[in-house]
């Protein structure tokens, strides 16, 4: 009988594996935001009857470490592991804890099964057939086609996820076979002879051959029908980790949803589906705001649009205009997931649109300007990319210049302004990775101005300190920083800006990219009313200074008063400075501003790194 094992393959004097696996690194984080984008992507790919939808199960359990798939083998391989990696920062503390882990009685586990699908054909030695290329291959989609993936990137997530960095996969395929491997992405390390090996390793017949007998399969991995089952070991979860899956499908896969072609169950302890049935009441119930803004754009809309364009054939448009929307667009592509969102100012009147480009010549066309993590098309990515984006923005620009009287030529891709716009109180759903502070002189206009945009001005030097602490950059000041600016031109509705805060706790400055924050304005008693809502992506107190945005750049606003939506607790301001703020990990903090100037404005929290 064939023997199965860990095998970790020699890497026969090439190059060693460290900690930095490039694999991982798109999808440190936010592991719930990851594991929702990446597994729902792939199983609404592999959707084997369009009559029905596809069905996504995220299941948190647990197994006894004693019934580990080589439980003993992969033990010895992380401490291994942790030899190899002495003195490294971060590698020597998570082999630590991973060992700890593993020495322990049971082991936390999320299961994502997905149903309706069509499992994962091939054998182990079938390059072109799913299960090589998800299991086996780096680099490349498990998925051919027309869909969502084509980095193959994206299987790395529940990696990441994993306190192990192990997983393992369980498919029925089309032959009505059951496959079963395991698979680990640790570090190089030495084996009794002192050979290298290498860090990526799997748990099968012989090593690395699937396990292809229903007997010898352990039950805890048994599947009864058609599709796939990733098991996420040692699964990195916090005590919402529900409520943050949750919105991310709500934010992510809502047209999904609302079209029929998907139902997303979370089971722990209890049961929760999410269907077209039911889908309203947990975007309300779940506070998902900026998801609500588009879903009633494609139910309720003002007017929609439907165009067949030279390059990306037939596209759509719905567009509903409301008072309190963000004048954004949200893009979507066939797997009706969310890409990216843009603002464009074409429109007077605040509004909220969905395009969609569902065909698969467009689609096809869209998915090779998405780098690995699919979260914005960018146009230096093909070589007729920058086509394809001017003909999706000028379409858009003139469907919603129809609709009111226009105010640009121009959509407002305002750099670094995905930083501060919602990202479903999740992660990333804006990608922050290229981020920028705002620069005026990135900014076009077509009208003159009395001024020079981006002039430089001379200010007082000052000195500082920086004091890094987590999630905070506090800054103190050893000179004076000089007089105030005086008014004039630039410097927003006060004429005035401010210098650096001191070093107290009411004073830090919040790196931005230790939150996410989302905007919208309404008509009160008292004028203009903007709601700001700001999540922690971590722990982290201090200030946020807000500016306003407009068409040739970001300039500091006057606060007037700033105050909790729900208990009415005030914050101390000074000018365009938010004092005193307390955001936990994960948790948003909701408050209503009220600036000196009576005039709209459009808000963002101004870019600090330290």
């Amino acid at each position: 009988m064939s023997k199965i094992f860990w095998y970790f393959p020699s890497t026969g004097h090439g190059e060693n594996h460290g900690f930095q696996d490039p694999l991982l690194q798109y999808f440190q984080g936010d592991h719930e935001n990851y594991i929702a984008r990446e597994a729902i992507q792939n199983a609404v790919d592999a959707r084997l009857d369009y009559d029905k939808p596809v069905s996504v199960v995220f299941e948190k359990t647990a197994i006894l470490n004693s019934s580990f798939p080589g439980y003993s083998e992969l033990l010895d391989k992380l401490h291994r592991c942790l030899v190899f990696v002495k003195g490294q920062d971060k590698a020597e503390p998570f082999f630590k804890s991973a060992i700890a882990l593993l020495k322990g009685k049971n082991l936390p586990v999320l299961k994502i099964s997905d149903f309706n699908t069509r499992g994962l054909s091939g054998s182990d030695d079938d390059v072109d057939g799913n299960w090589h290329r998800l299991v086996r291959a780096a680099g490349t989609s498990s998925l051919k086609g027309a869909g969502g993936g084509s980095f193959g990137i994206g299987k790395g997530a529940p990696i990441v996820a994993s306190a192990l960095r192990t997983v393992f996969y369980s498919s029925i395929n089309d032959k009505d076979e059951l496959v079963f491997q395991g698979k680990a992405r640790l570090v190089s390390h030495h084996d009794d002879e002192r050979d290298v090996r290498q860090g990526i390793g799997f748990y099968g017949v012989e090593g690395y051959k699937a396990l292809r007998n229903d007997a010898l399969v352990p039950d805890f991995f048994k599947r009864s029908e058609r599709g796939t089952d990733i098991y996420v070991m040692g699964y990195k979860t916090g005590a919402d980790w529900k409520g943050k899956l949750i919105k991310s499908v709500l934010h992510n896969f809502w047209l999904a949803i609302y079209n029929g072609d998907l139902e997303v169950s979370i089971r722990d302890g209890s049961e929760l589906t999410i269907t077209k049935s039911n889908l309203r009441k947990y975007l309300d119930d779940y506070d998902a705001e900026d998801a609500k803004f588009y879903f009633e754009a494609v139910t309720n809309w003002t007017k929609d649009f439907h165009v067949e364009l030279k390059h990306l054939g037939k596209v759509s448009l719905y567009v509903r205009k409301q008072d309190n929307y963000p004048s954004r667009v949200m893009m979507a592509r066939k797997p009706r997931m969310l890409v990216a969102e843009k603002q464009y100012r074409s429109l007077r009147e605040p509004y909220a649109a969905v395009f969609i480009c569902d065909n698969d010549k467009g689609n096809a066309l869209l998915r090779d300007l998405e780098p690995p993590a699919h979260d914005k098309w960018n146009r230096d990515l093909a070589d007729n990319g920058k086509i394809i984006m001017r003909e999706l923005d000028e379409f858009i620009k003139e469907k919603l210049k129809s609709m009111g009287e226009d105010i640009t030529s121009e959509p407002q891709d305002i750099p670094g302004l995905a930083r501060y716009l919602p990202d479903n109180e999740e992660r990333e759903y804006l990608s922050l990775t290229e981020a920028e502070a705002v620069d005026p002189t990135e900014l076009n206009t077509d009208e003159e101005t009395g001024h020079e945009i981006g002039a430089e001005k001379e200010l007082a030097s000052a000195d500082i300190e920086t004091i890094v602490r987590k999630g905070i950059v506090t800054t103190k000041e050893n000179k004076p920083v000089g007089p105030t600016p005086p008014v004039g031109p630039g410097n927003g509705p006060s004429g005035r800006a401010t210098g650096p805060e001191e070093g107290t706790k009411e004073g830090a400055r919040i790196k931005t990219s230790a939150i996410s924050f989302r905007s919208f304005v309404q008509k009160g008693k008292a004028g203009f009313e903007y709601h700001l809502a700001i999540t922690g992506r971590e722990d982290c107190e201090g200030a946020i200074r807000l500016v306003a945005v407009g068409d040739e750049g970001s300039y500091p606003v006057e606060l007037k008063s700033v105050a909790e939506e729900k208990s009415g607790t005030s914050y101390d301001t000074s000018e365009s400075m938010i004092k005193g703020l307390s955001i936990e990990n994960g948790k948003t903090l909701k408050l209503i501003v009220l600036l000196a100037s009576p005039k709209k404005y459009a808000l963002a929290i101004e870019n600090y790194e330290g």
